[in-house]
């Protein structure tokens, strides 16, 4: 079997969500250090490169799951080899990093939690609130905040209103995924929990946070935190288009697999261009 670095890494994933990590890179005031976007941008691509990937191993390890890294096993491929291989970008990242501060600390809080989250002894995806949680962290609130202290060594205002945004966001998709996936994965889930209507109910609790988040924050600066009202919009738009949706498993999974991932893309295209042209 023809190895296939792509979907081994899952670079697919990887390589959309760094657009959390440029929006992090242009709300900061030094953006133009295009060495040290560079690296930020590595730096958070590697860490998704080895999560996902060791993600995948677990999955098949410790449940059987049809996945890549179980076809080039069941092929033949050495599992301590693939082992190896979604530990490499780590190994490339500890090569690459020469300061160790409060940035440094964002990465290694990532390495943990998905360590924790998929490792066979605890594999705290299987449970329906700390799966969120870590994935809310992970990959909205870490992957913009990184590259952004990463420049500025600081957190402002604006960087921490757009943590606590990105933190909701991606509990929002997780929660989508949830439903979507909901009886097929082999993870007990906040559906299991508290059943599909009530989920329903916190997936739009989370997208009526970044609402108030937008709202308090133009209170306090309205020119200053302009930025914000796309996250309202959007929001206000996201929470309508569900209310007009009928709340089945089909629906979700559909919302789920749209390529703008609910109009994620086109919000942060905006967020992108107003940062440069507010600079």
């Amino acid at each position: 079997m023809k190895f296939n670095l792509f979907k081994f890494y899952r670079l697919d994933f990887c390589l959309r969500n760094l657009g959390l990590g440029i929006i992090g890179i242009v709300s900061a005031d030094n953006f133009l250090n295009f060495k040290l976007s560079f690296l930020a941008l590595l730096n958070i691509l590697l860490i998704q490169m080895h999560s996902f990937s060791m993600n995948n191993y677990f999955d098949f390890k410790v449940w059987g799951e049809e996945n890549y890294i179980g076809k080039l096993i069941n092929k033949g491929v050495n599992s301590c080899f693939c082992l190896f291989l979604t530990i490499f970008p780590l190994v490339i990242l500890m090569i690459i990093i020469t300061k160790y501060n409060f940035a440094v600390f964002l990465l290694f809080l990532y390495i943990i939690l998905f360590y924790l989250y998929q490792a066979p002894s605890l594999r705290l995806k299987n449970h329906y609130l700390y799966s969120i949680i870590i994935n809310s962290i992970c990959l909205g609130s870490v992957l913009y905040l990184y590259p952004h202290v990463f420049l500025t060594r600081k957190c402002g205002f604006i960087a921490t209103y757009f943590t606590l945004i990105f933190f909701f966001y991606l509990g929002f998709h997780e929660l989508v995924h949830q439903i979507a996936h909901f009886g097929k994965d082999k993870i007990y889930s906040l559906p299991h929990k508290i059943g599909m209507d009530r989920t329903v109910i916190v997936v739009k609790i989370f997208l009526i946070i970044p609402i108030l988040i937008g709202i308090g924050s133009l209170i306090l600066n309205p020119l200053k935190y302009l930025i914000f009202v796309f996250t309202i919009l959007f929001s206000m738009f996201r929470l309508f288009r569900l209310s007009k949706m009928v709340p089945t498993q089909k629906n979700f999974l559909i919302l789920r697999n749209t390529w703008h991932k609910f109009y994620s893309f086109h919000e942060g295209v905006l967020y992108i261009m107003a940062l440069l042209l507010w600079r």
